[in-house]
């Protein structure tokens, strides 16, 4: 069950009641994995003399207080409001202690392992261990098997594993171990394809009256926006201000669809404005057309350009050409934080990408992985995600974290809730196991996104007008395809959001059981706003198409925020940072969504109803009330 104020990774840990310091063979499970993902077998077992790299994470100190330091920064009420953290406090904060290492290391060389075999990072974050199988199964008390998947893709992993009970307070992970993931194995048979929560589109007409808010609940254009959100018409380029989006390869933006949507749909972007390019791990841009690989790098653009212009609007471009090993967020969060290239063992060669990349293949990135080399600007918007399950509660924890961190140094990070309601990416939902269920399935339990459901992020759902309604109407949930919402199956109720959590249930507790859903009443719920969604008409291959998505919604917010740190740093301030707290304390900022709801897994989801609710979160904010309340914060 998940607790409130329950350490931060919910890990399937079995405890004994073993005190520190007694003999370190006495192992206790550490992880396990309820049975063998969908597609892959087991087919044969490990030869015991292969080798393999073992991968020790350390905890960190002072995780059990995330809560406590960003209530300190992001609270309205709070005396040190927006003093955030420098990286260098935040690394000294939470850097493991000298004992897990030394603790670690003495019970690896006990257990016969060579010193010249052990190898500790600088930072005292993981240990590294050169072993071979058979050894590796005697420290981890496990059995390795060879799997393949139904494309012929091979891997080594184990169905659980253990570790002494006098360390398991040092240790996070151990990778390789229970880790399954559909790309994992040879190049040759890993899959090509990324699976993204891609937005809908069609093709329309270019409007001739692009400036109209007539048609506003048919085609969103920013003029749309500007007029439901109250968002003014013009920005201002403001020093030191900064927007980011993310788009990770082979999405690739084009600078002629861009000045096609400038040219038509607004008045103040001149043609061949463009992002600032920020390349990571490659930053591959692709040449190809069409809406698969252009459009969600456009749509984000477009909007997020049009909105806060002149203020310059940074592209974060991720990835290379290999896309059989494909930049994660991790491979982001690494180029802006160069803690974190190391934090908990670092990157997991079994999910992030590694570089530098095989040369042979066309377009590959063959330097080494970046690592802080550019600064993250204030404001984050990230219109991709994974499905919460589909990799260990300890890798989505270590993502989450570094969330976490971002935040106590200032930035807003906003991610899109998804687009399958309940259901997971391409709708599958989770079997009784926590396996996936086939693409589509009508049955089975509500599968979460990630990072959508991680407490240190704004989770941005989807809404629009009624249909053919009007810009003045009340807005209620995005009804041509299902935003994203839920409750968490990994992270816990955080403090910002238990009484919007507890008033929810207390007036309109869903009609489901555990068995559809995370039903306890103490976990994270997400989204926590929701914005217009669909029908965005967006530059492609030389004309127009209109998508839908929460793609959309979150470079929108993102925008809205930006224009709002603009003006607080002109007036001496500095950014917001992490948002959820103020928006939680300060509801009357959202006009509240009371119609609507989700479907996936066979159900209608989760209905709109006063109030935070999974369909539609606080509601949809109101621009002018939300710079009132931020730009009054100190």
């Amino acid at each position: 069950m998940i607790r409130r104020r329950a350490p931060f990774l919910l890990a399937v840990v079995l405890f004994c009641s073993l005190a520190f310091g007694k003999p370190t063979n006495e192992y206790v499970i550490h992880e396990k994995r309820n049975g063998v993902p969908e597609h892959w077998a087991k087919i044969s077992e490990t030869s015991g003399d292969s080798p393999i790299h073992l991968r020790f994470a350390l905890k960190q100190r002072n995780l059990e207080r995330a809560e406590e330091y960003m209530r300190e920064v992001s609270h309205p009420e709070s005396k040190k409001f927006a003093r955030f953290w420098t990286p260098q406090e935040v690394i000294s904060t939470f850097a493991p202690s000298k004992e897990a290492v030394s603790d670690t290391v003495q019970w690896l060389l006990q257990m016969g392992v060579p010193p010249k075999h052990i190898a500790p990072s600088a930072g005292r974050n993981w240990i590294k261990v050169e072993s071979t199988v058979a050894e590796a199964e005697k420290l981890l008390d496990t059995k390795y098997s060879v799997f393949q998947d139904d494309e012929g893709a091979t891997l080594m992993a184990c169905e659980s594993y253990a570790i002494p009970a006098s360390i398991q307070q040092h240790i996070d992970f151990v990778s390789p171990t229970i880790q399954f993931d559909p790309r994992i194995g040879t190049a040759a048979g890993r899959a090509m394809k990324r699976e993204t929560m891609g937005p809908k589109f069609r093709t329309v007409d270019v409007d001739p009256e692009p400036f109209s808010l007539d048609n506003c609940s048919q085609l969103t254009t920013p003029a749309c926006l500007r007029a439901i959100y109250e968002v003014p018409g013009t920005g201002e380029a403001v020093a030191g201000n900064s927007y980011g989006v993310v788009e990770f390869a082979p999405q690739s933006y084009n600078q002629v669809d861009l000045n096609g949507f400038f040219s038509v749909y607004t008045s103040n972007v001149p043609n061949d404005t463009a992002p600032i390019f920020t390349g990571v791990d490659g930053g591959y841009l692709s040449d190809d057309t069409g809406s698969g690989t252009r459009g969600e790098s456009n749509l984000d653009l477009c909007y997020a350009m049009s909105l806060v212009h002149p203020q310059n609007v940074t592209l974060y471009q991720v990835g290379d050409g290999m896309f059989s090993n494909p930049a994660t967020n991790n491979n982001f969060l690494d180029a802006i934080d160069g803690s974190y290239c190391v934090f908990e063992g670092g990157d997991d060669p079994d999910w992030d990408a590694i570089y530098p990349h095989d040369a042979s293949i066309p377009n590959a990135y063959t330097g080494e992985p970046m690592c802080g080399t550019y600064n993250a600007t204030n404001v984050i918007s990230v219109s991709y995600g994974r499905n919460e399950g589909d990799r260990p509660a300890s890798y989505t924890a270590r993502e989450c974290m570094e969330y976490m961190k971002l935040g106590l140094m200032g930035v807003t990070l906003l991610f899109s809730s998804g687009d399958t309601g309940v259901a997971g990416l391409s709708g599958r939902c989770l079997m009784d196991n926590g396996v996936p269920t086939p693409v589509g399935a009508s049955y089975g339990r509500f599968n979460p996104l990630f990072p959508a459901s991680c407490p240190w992020i704004t989770s941005v759902g989807g809404s629009a007008l009624p249909a053919n309604g009007t810009v003045g109407d009340s807005q209620v949930v995005a009804y041509k395809f299902a935003p994203g919402g839920g409750f968490s199956n990994v992270f816990p109720l955080p403090d910002y959001q238990a009484s919007a959590i507890a008033s929810y249930y207390a007036t309109h507790d869903p009609d489901y059981n555990i068995s559809r859903y995370n039903n306890s009443q103490a976990a994270r719920g997400f989204p926590d706003v929701a914005l217009s969604s669909q029908d965005f008409i967006t530059g492609i291959d030389g004309g127009f198409q209109a998508f839908t998505g929460t793609s959309a919604a979150a470079p929108m917010f993102g925008a809205m925020i930006t224009l709002i740190n603009g003006d607080r740093i002109k007036a001496g301030k500095g950014p917001v940072g992490f948002l959820n707290q103020v928006l939680y304390a300060h509801p009357e900022i959202f006009d509240d969504i009371i119609e609507g709801h989700q479907s996936g897994c066979g159900t209608e989801g989760f209905q709109a109803v006063k109030g935070w609710d999974p369909a539609s979160g606080l509601g949809s904010p109101n621009f002018t009330r939300l710079k009132e309340v931020l730009f009054g914060l100190p």
